[in-house]
């Protein structure tokens, strides 16, 4: 039970409450697996009864995102205390890993499959805190009828607990690495879950158990390291990573391959990382082995890589500058609809710009090939594998008015700040040939 004597970790700020609320606060214990959050919710909705609709609906939301917290980053028991005062909610959720330091997502978005439970809190709360004890921790929040403007964020990473040396990130690159972070927390998240129900994706419970712990503990280096912009997006990091880590971090990484396996067999919901996120990863935690096993930094920028995971521009996706570009070029999303188009793109295919985008990618492409490229966009985002990213291709493409242009099509992938990935695709007209007019020639050449 937390007591008077714990701390209330706001910014290093105490507002004066130390304690989880009346002793006579309906209580809830749950263990830990995923079903929890499920009772949570129903807990929550039956102890405050008779509160505003809305607010209870908020109370619900909010303690079924702490709650998969708890099971997912602690694996402890988890205690659920609610209660309503003159109209004003209070919930409180605790685990028994005090040491298991919060870790907010800067910017998370709903292109994220994890790390929204905090900022949603911080959103939505009237007033939220954490509470550290000797032996747990408890995350809490109020919300109250009417609710003022949010207060700043104060969830405060503790520091270390134990040893640490600096591994140094030259020119890790930004956007790139929020991708294949927020890609990580899902791939094992997902596989912690699949493991409680006996379906663990080639990995043992005790090594999905320590990849987990290990890629938190990660992410909260991340999360506190200092950094030097370089220049455009890349960034020097300088991270305080556990001196005995390494062991860890090579299961890490064997878990991850795992599960890059298992997504890519369709055993699981999560896709698998595309090429340069999963570059992005294996840089990552291989410049974390090898300096902690006492070797030089290695930069991103001079890691020799495939054309795949070698992004056009190392910047993230920036629609203004496809604008400025006189290069023919489109972009795409992964529900395979153009998000933008430069004037030089559109005049080649014989459409407005402002009317290509919203378009299906499709809508240029030859009918007796939209098969095949749906096929093919399928397989590569169900598998992370694909036989066009970064190499030009020779095909045909559909002019507005009905004719076949051939283009020489070269697709990239960026990552856009909010986490997504966004397929740039750059056209180059080439001369005409007798092909074009069936296009058959093309279509044997093109493979996505």
């Amino acid at each position: 039970m937390i007591t008077g004597d714990d701390r209330d970790r706001r910014g290093g700020q105490t507002d004066g409450m130390t304690v989880p609320g009346p002793a006579s606060a309906p209580l809830r214990r749950l263990p830990p697996r995923p079903q929890s959050a499920a009772e949570a919710r129903r807990f929550v909705r039956e102890v405050l009864d008779g509160a505003a609709s809305d607010v209870v609906d908020t109370a619900q939301l909010l303690v079924s995102e702490l709650v998969t917290n708890a099971v997912v980053h602690a694996h402890t028991e988890v205690e659920v205390r609610a209660w309503a005062v003159d109209g004003r909610v209070h919930v409180h959720v605790s685990d028994q890993e005090p040491h298991r330091v919060l870790v907010p997502h800067e910017g998370g978005t709903a292109y994220a499959s994890t790390g929204r439970g905090l900022g949603m809190v911080e959103q939505l709360a009237s007033d939220h805190g954490v509470l550290v004890g000797e032996d747990r921790k408890t995350v809490w929040f109020e919300l109250w009828p009417t609710t003022p403007d949010p207060p700043t964020s104060g969830w405060t990473i503790p520091a270390a607990s134990s040893a640490t040396t600096t591994v140094k990130l030259v020119d890790s690159p930004g956007a790139l690495q929020k991708a294949a972070r927020q890609h990580r927390e899902a791939l094992l998240r997902e596989t912690l879950l699949a493991a409680s129900v006996d379906d663990l994706p080639q990995a043992s419970l005790e090594d999905l158990l320590t990849a987990h712990d290990t890629n938190h503990v990660i992410s909260a280096a991340l999360a506190a390291a200092s950094e030097e912009r370089a220049h455009g997006d890349l960034y020097t990091e300088r991270l305080q990573i556990p001196v005995d880590a390494r062991e860890a971090v090579l299961t890490l990484g064997r878990v991850l391959d795992a599960a890059q396996e298992a997504a890519r067999q369709g055993r699981l919901l999560t896709r698998p990382a595309l090429p340069q996120i999963q570059a992005a990863t294996r840089w990552l935690l291989g410049q974390i082995t090898d300096q902690l096993a006492g070797q030089d930094p290695t930069a991103w920028t001079a890691v020799p890589r495939e054309p795949s995971t070698t992004p056009p521009e190392l910047a993230p996706w920036d629609p203004s500058r496809l604008q400025t570009s006189s290069t023919p070029t489109i972009a795409a999303d992964d529900g395979n609809r153009i998000i933008a188009a430069n004037t030089a793109a559109a005049h080649l295919l014989g459409w407005h710009p402002e009317h290509l985008v919203g378009q299906r990618i499709t809508a240029i492409i030859p009918e007796h090939l939209r098969e095949r490229h749906i096929a093919g966009f399928t397989s590569l985002l169900l598998t992370g594998e694909s036989h066009i990213l970064g190499r030009p291709v020779a095909m045909p493409a559909l002019h507005r008015d009905g004719r076949l242009i051939e283009i020489s099509l070269c697709i990239q992938t960026q990552e856009a700040t909010d986490g997504r990935s966004v397929f740039v695709a750059r056209l180059t007209e080439q001369e005409k040939t007798h092909s074009s007019a069936s296009g058959s020639g093309s279509a044997r050449r093109t493979e996505t």
